[in-house]
């Protein structure tokens, strides 16, 4: 169910690009004046969140809708709670606002938290410092978007592995809170930082995010990784590694018949893309034979049909439950 918190995440994310690039239909011009409006009548909370609004300010707010609040009962109540979530939920039950001001508990609850309880980490308070920053970056340069993820990444790895250990079920928390696809975001990310001032910081992000999503596809990016910044026999050991370890893997196939190529072994290479061309015929024939068990029910839809409309994070058409991209999209 979408909290206030998805739902001015998506708003604040139209909103800026709308911004950035101009007003140009009717119902852009519309969503533009309507913020302006709830600007002018103190709502711009809605929009822009609470950068411009101290702390002290929010607790006055809150004192004015009936939720009395100080940072020392703050901090008693919002652990005493467990979460932004259920706090704002408390807040609420006690809330005499009215209109559009209902959603102000639900909002100041997490900014509070993260202002006071830092140290406190909850998927809510992570969720948003990420979308922020991933927010921003779509309208920003590319030098500068970078940046914002390289920022975000780190934010993510320090919440979710402490002490060498990944924490996956706050992942699953950040993952349900955040307005994003932090998943494909994930793994899009780690090539995306060569060449920048981030690119030493590649290769760990792809090991610390295999924690959590695309495996053996983000440790097998990793390996090419540290061969393009010239650790040739890290990339051998690591993809010689994988390969023992998911012999069937198409995209670790892929991977280790390029880097293979660029280590001039052409035998191996020759091996894992032979390799490769097998276990992608493998799940071609897999698929066609789950689509002609299939044909009996009505409104079935043909495989090639649906690769096409496949997005690259989506689950593949064929069911092998990995990502179309690391799937069948590795051939489209």
């Amino acid at each position: 169910m979408a909290t206030p918190a998805h739902i001015f995440k998506t708003a604040r994310r139209q909103l800026r690009k709308i911004s950035r690039r101009g007003a140009s239909t009717e119902k852009e011009k519309a969503i533009l004046a309507s913020a302006d409006r709830q600007r002018a009548q103190g709502l711009g909370w809605r929009y822009d969140g609470f950068a411009g609004t101290s702390t002290q300010e929010i607790m006055e707010r809150l004192s004015e809708i009936g939720i009395g609040a100080d940072e020392a009962s703050f901090r008693q109540e919002a652990l005493a709670a467990g979460t932004p979530t259920k706090l704002g939920e408390q807040w609420l039950a006690r809330c005499t606002a009215e209109g559009r001001w209902v959603d102000y508990p639900h909002l100041a609850a997490r900014e509070l938290w993260a202002r006071l309880l830092a140290d406190e980490i909850r998927a809510e308070v992570v969720s948003d410092r990420i979308d922020a920053l991933l927010e921003l970056a779509e309208v920003e340069s590319e030098e500068r978007r970078k940046a914002l993820w390289h920022d975000a990444a780190l934010i993510l790895t320090d919440a979710c592995i402490r002490g060498g250990e990944p924490d996956r079920e706050l992942f699953a928390a950040i993952l349900k809170e955040s307005g994003c696809d932090l998943t494909g975001w994930m793994s899009e990310l780690p090539p995306l930082l060569m060449g920048t001032e981030f690119q030493e910081d590649a290769p760990r992000l792809c090991r610390d995010f295999a924690h959590f999503t695309d495996g053996p596809a983000l440790l097998a990016e990793r390996a090419e990784i540290l061969l393009r910044l010239g650790d040739a026999e890290g990339a051998r050991t690591e993809i010689s590694a994988l390969l023992e370890k998911h012999p069937d893997q198409p995209a670790v196939l892929l991977k280790a018949g390029g880097i293979y190529e660029a280590l001039g072994n052409q035998p191996e290479a020759q091996r894992c893309l032979a390799a490769y061309q097998e276990a992608m015929e493998k799940q071609r024939r897999a698929a066609q034979s789950a689509q002609a068990a299939g044909r009996m029910r009505p409104g079935v839809i043909p495989l090639s049909a649906l690769a096409l409309k496949a997005e690259p994070n989506a689950p593949c058409p064929c069911g092998s439950g990995k990502k179309f991209k690391h799937c069948h999209g590795l051939t489209h």
